[in-house]
């Protein structure tokens, strides 16, 4: 079982750390782009490189479901060129407020939305169908994160085709490694009875990852309303921890668990 905690540790490190975009008092001619959560401020970062003048507006450590923006956030929306949303009703408040103030030209890019249809949207425990809004946590899917870099990568270039090639060439070498991800997370998984493939994790973020490596996930200890779970729901889990013999957490530092 260690060996798939290693596996999963490194997905959400080199899927949700921030690759060091550093913001700049002017943009020096290239092109100013916005992203939201940590993951999508990596995969553009891995992309546009030092082509772009990135900006993250979700600071790290932050719920992004329940985040808003400040007012101060509404100029750098106005300055930007591209803004990068995970979208699938992920960051609402955000994407009103770079709507509102979205300078001519400029073009909101709803990742989530470009990559899956409908039919393929998850409904579990946090995202029940009723309330309306699908599992956004696509990235924790390698595949669909190399989707988001594809879909990167061609609203980069549509903006500043003189550096397509640049463009190209980071996605080239970010789609080895996560093909490699991909490889080695099913070669470790093959290591694991089929019967200890289960998942419990503190928040939501696995609907996308499980299936394609098959897993099931039997509940998510954070409730519906992304507050901190109650004393009984906390004890009906523990009660489910034990009859499925589940015999790993994965929590995440950005909910206390």
């Amino acid at each position: 079982m260690k060996r798939i905690a290693v596996w999963l540790l490194f997905l959400s490190v080199f899927l949700a750390a921030c690759g060091g975009a550093a913001e700049t008092d002017e943009a020096d001619g290239r092109l100013r782009v916005i992203s939201t959560v940590s993951p999508i401020t990596n995969i553009v970062y891995n992309i546009g490189g030092e082509k772009i003048d990135l900006s993250g507006i979700v600071p790290e450590g932050t719920n992004s479901h329940t985040f808003e923006p400040a007012p101060s956030t509404a100029v750098k929306l106005a300055q930007a060129d591209l803004i990068f949303m995970n979208g699938l009703n992920l960051e609402l408040p955000s994407l009103k407020m770079a709507q509102a103030n979205l300078k001519d030209g400029a073009e909101i890019v709803l990742l989530g939305d470009q990559t899956i249809t409908p039919d393929d949207y998850v409904y579990d425990f946090s995202f029940p169908k009723e309330a309306g809004n699908p599992n956004p946590h696509l990235w924790t899917n390698p595949i669909l994160a190399l989707r988001y870099a594809e879909i990167v990568r061609d609203r980069l270039a549509a903006k500043d085709p003189d550096n397509a090639d640049y463009y190209q060439a980071n996605y080239d070498a970010f789609a080895q490694r996560i093909n490699d991800l991909d490889e080695a997370i099913k070669a470790t998984t093959a290591s694991i009875p089929e019967n200890n493939r289960k998942l419990l994790t503190y928040h939501d973020s696995f609907a996308y990852f499980a299936p394609r490596y098959g897993y099931t996930v039997i509940g998510a200890i954070q409730p519906a309303d992304f507050s901190q779970p109650s004393a009984q729901e906390m004890a009906a889990l523990i009660d489910q921890l034990k009859a499925e013999g589940v015999p790993a957490i994965f929590g995440s530092e950005v909910f206390p668990s």
